[in-house]
Formats: structure tokens, sequence, C-alpha cells
């Protein structure tokens, strides 16, 4: 593991690194922009900062639509008085359910608003085991892989499109919230997954292998594998959109450790207080990957509002063959929803 994705490299970025703010003078006038997970915590921070720079249409994505409402109009009373009200749009979308996923897919073209970039915030941090009922999927795994996965497939496919239809428009960006925790998983059940000759989903959804302190960390790490064989191996021509992998680092004040309860949410929240950014801070990194990173930036892991090393495996030989592994899985479970074959075609 190299230095920077150490447990002494994050704790030198936490203390000693601060992400600067977006130069002055930026502007989002005329773009439309969607965040997921955005009526609380990073999301919300991360909406605000993008109005304050201009944005002119914001889709915030919740699975809550009141407390998306609630948001929404928290975020247009922030705003100066004398500036013209940006249009702010509260849409559902659960990522632990794959109707819920693609609903907002369709309704997304049936709009015909151009989309300038889409931040994958959304998340879970479980510290009980919980399955999710349409798929018997251990949560974090349905919410932080499979469902971010199917996500970024289908939004990519649709903004790939849109790109390919207004050729002198920059290219919109995707970008999806990772975590430098995914160099610490133990990952476990990648080795029960061998010993038993069962699929990888199969070992997660066990409730006997469930770790409460390594199932975050091995959420994030399979998706970053997921998302490297994507890059590396399913897009030959990027022509569409562009995607990055943005790391925040750990902040105070977000809702990702929500699950936590008793003595155990009071130790994670004194942490937070002792090591984590503000929110503020933090925000400041997915609005660099989202709309200031550019071009640069496809396919690539950013911390810090800069290219970083890919936490975990990276490209050894273990590494490689867990990421095609991991694709395959995440195809096999997503075409029992879209078909897979024609929607990387488009991609």
């Amino acid at each position: 593991m190299s230095f920077y994705n150490s447990y002494p490299g994050f704790l030198y970025r936490q203390f000693l690194v601060c992400p600067p703010k977006a130069p002055s003078g930026t502007s989002l006038q005329g773009k439309a922009g969607i965040v997921t997970g955005s009526n609380t915590g990073l999301g919300y921070e991360v909406s605000a900062q993008l109005l304050k720079l201009g944005l002119t249409h914001l889709i915030l994505a919740v699975r809550n639509l009141s407390k998306g409402e609630i948001a929404r109009t928290s975020l247009l009373a922030s705003l100066p008085e004398s500036t013209k009200p940006p249009v702010v749009e509260v849409w559902e979308l659960d990522l632990a359910d794959y109707g819920s996923i693609t609903s907002f897919i369709n309704r997304l073209q049936e709009s015909g608003i151009y989309i300038d970039f889409a931040l994958l915030n959304a998340g879970v941090a479980n510290f009980n085991y919980t399955q999710t009922p349409s798929t018997s999927h251990e949560s974090s795994i349905q919410i932080n892989w499979l469902g971010t996965s199917l996500l970024t497939l289908l939004l990519l496919s649709d903004l790939n499109k849109q790109a390919v239809a207004n050729p002198t428009r920059p290219r919109p960006v995707i970008s999806i919230v990772g975590s430098e925790t995914a160099a610490w998983a133990k990952f476990k059940e990648s080795q029960i997954s061998t010993a038993k000759g069962v699929s990888l989903i199969e070992a997660l959804d066990d409730k006997a292998n469930f770790d409460m302190g390594d199932r975050y960390f091995t959420s994030k790490l399979l998706y970053q594998l997921f998302f490297l064989q994507l890059v590396r191996s399913h897009r030959s021509v990027f022509q569409g959109a562009i995607l990055n992998l943005v790391n925040p680092g750990l902040c105070y004040g977000s809702e990702l450790h929500r699950t936590a309860e008793g003595a155990l949410s009071g130790v994670l929240s004194g942490m937070k207080r002792v090591v984590g950014r503000s929110l503020s801070m933090g925000a400041r990194t997915l609005v660099h990957a989202a709309v200031l990173a550019g071009e640069s930036s496809d396919g690539r892991y950013l911390s810090d509002c800069k290219m970083a090393p890919f936490a975990g495996y990276g490209d050894s030989d273990d590494g490689r063959k867990m990421q095609t592994q991991v694709w395959k899985e995440t195809a096999a479970e997503l075409s029992r929803v879209v078909d897979m074959d024609r929607l990387l075609l488009d991609i």
C-alpha cells in the first residue's frame, strides 16, 4: 500500500491539506446538473456551493421527497435576493430499488434537459446487517455497489447520446463519490467465494460474513473495481461523457454513518469532530470533480482537487483478476433489469 492510501496518509490529508475553493469568476450560468443524496450532509452542501456559482438548473435526486422539498426551500432561501432564482427540482431516486433507478432515467430522457454534470453522492455505511427487500442483497452492497453501478451505466448511456447530438458543447461529466477506505478493505468475502465456490454476491449476502467494520470499505472497493473495468475495458472511445471517481475525505456533519446507534454513534461522532473536515471543505472536492476537473479527469481518481492513485488493488495481477470478476457479477446482476449488451453498445 502506498503512503497516499495508508492511514498515515489519510491523517496527513485530513489535518494538513485544505482543498481549494473554486476559482473566483467560476460561473455555472446556463448549466444544469444532478446531485444524488442532496437533501442533507455533503450532498446538500455541494448543492449549495453549485447554486452560489450560478448553476441555472439543479435536480435534487433524493429517496425521501418531503425531505427533498425541505432542502429545496432551504437552498433557495440561502441565495441572495438580488439573484435570479435558479430552477431547483426534487426527483425521487432510491438506489436500493432498481425500478426507481430506471424510472429516474426514463424521466430524465423524457424531460429533454441537457445535463452538464451528474454527481453521484448517495451512499450508506451500515452497522447492522439488513437486506434489500426487492433483491435480498445486503443493503450497503445493494446501494454502494450494485445500485450505483446501474445508475452509472444508464447515465453514461444517456449522456453519451446527449453529447454526440451536441458536439459543440463541453462533454458532460459523471462524478461518483468514492472513498480512500477502499484501500483498507479486508474483503474476506473474496477468499470465502473461492473456497466455497460461490459468487462474491452470495458471500456478501451471507449474514455470517457481515463485518460492520469492513463492509463499507468493501462496498467502496467493489464499486471502484467496477469503475476501473468500465473505463479500462468497455469504453474504447471516450466520445461522450467524462467519468471520474472523487474522494472527499472524512467530513464532520456527513450523514454517512446515520445507521450507527448507542455508544458506537457517540464514538463515531467524536472521531469525526476530531479528524473530520467541514462539509464545506469536503464539498469543494466534489465541485472540482463535477465542474472544474475537465477532460484530463476522464477515467481518473481525484482527491483534494487533484489526480491521485486509485485506492486498493491497483494494477496488480490480483487486481485485474478481481476487476474482471466484479464486472462479470455486476453485469449478471444488472441483466435482470436492463439489456447489458445493448447498453454497452450505447457506451
